[in-house]
């Protein structure tokens, strides 16, 4: 059952297009899932797995329809810090050609939850040949991630952005590989005495990684003060890397 699988896994599956020639990639964990769209969701995944690599395309990506969702919203503020605008500005990203991002995930199967038991109520063992979802997620990270490091060589996009702070070395390794590391950062971004958040960063190539905070929690990207500080950092940044 795996080597059927693997061409699926180790390919553009999970992820939700754009333009790879972009010089900004944005990387999220896994897809989000709706509950009461699982069912017809699983159908259709398992059926895309028996069909093969899923192709990387040249796509405009869906600026309006990313900001008709929270996610998209915030991330279209942060965009907007990063070039320089305010965070309010978010909307007028509708108007963009599309050709300015490419958006991925780690991992190609989304579940609206961590338990372990929705890999058995869906069958994911079966259809895997994993006893469980950790199992396949570490299976993806020594198989499936050499696939975007390579992508990102290929493509060399002058930023990516990641979200989700505990899953760095993840990020660092799908996109750089096992020696493209040579240095992580880290620094705290606050704006004021309670509201700070870990930002990191590496350069991998020619390419700023960035790993931020979810955008939404506690502990996120939470609010506009904190998008637009945390834009401002990378934009700082990726002029810093492009003088060097």
């Amino acid at each position: 059952m795996l080597d059927k699988i693997k061409p699926w896994a180790c390919s553009f599956s999970g992820c939700d297009g754009g333009n790879p020639e972009a010089d900004t990639w944005l990387c999220g964990i896994e897809w989000g899932l709706e509950p009461d769209a699982a069912d017809e969701y699983y159908t259709r995944l398992k059926q895309q797995m028996q069909a093969g690599a899923v192709k990387v395309t040249k796509t405009n990506f869906d600026w309006r329809h990313s900001i008709s969702y929270p996610y998209g919203v915030r991330f279209a503020k942060l965009y907007q810090a990063i070039n320089q605008q305010p965070v309010q500005s978010y909307r007028s990203v509708a108007e963009l050609s599309g050709e300015q991002l490419f958006k991925l995930n780690l991992y190609p199967i989304a579940f609206n939850s961590t338990a372990d038991d929705l890999w058995h109520q869906y069958r994911f063992d079966e259809a895997t040949s994993f006893p469980s979802k950790l199992l396949f997620n570490n299976w993806c990270f020594f198989n499936r991630f050499p696939f975007y490091a390579a992508l990102r060589k290929q493509y060399q996009p002058k930023l990516i952005i990641c979200t989700g702070v505990n899953y760095l070395k993840d990020f660092l390794m799908f996109f750089a590989g096992s020696d493209g590391v040579r240095t992580i950062e880290s620094e705290v971004i606050s704006i004021n005495a309670t509201e700070k958040r870990t930002l990191y960063w590496s350069k991998v190539d020619n390419t700023l990684l960035v790993v931020l905070p979810f955008f939404s929690g506690r502990f996120g990207l939470n609010s506009d003060a904190l998008l637009q500080a945390f834009g401002s950092r990378i934009a700082q940044l990726k002029a810093e890397i492009k003088q060097v």
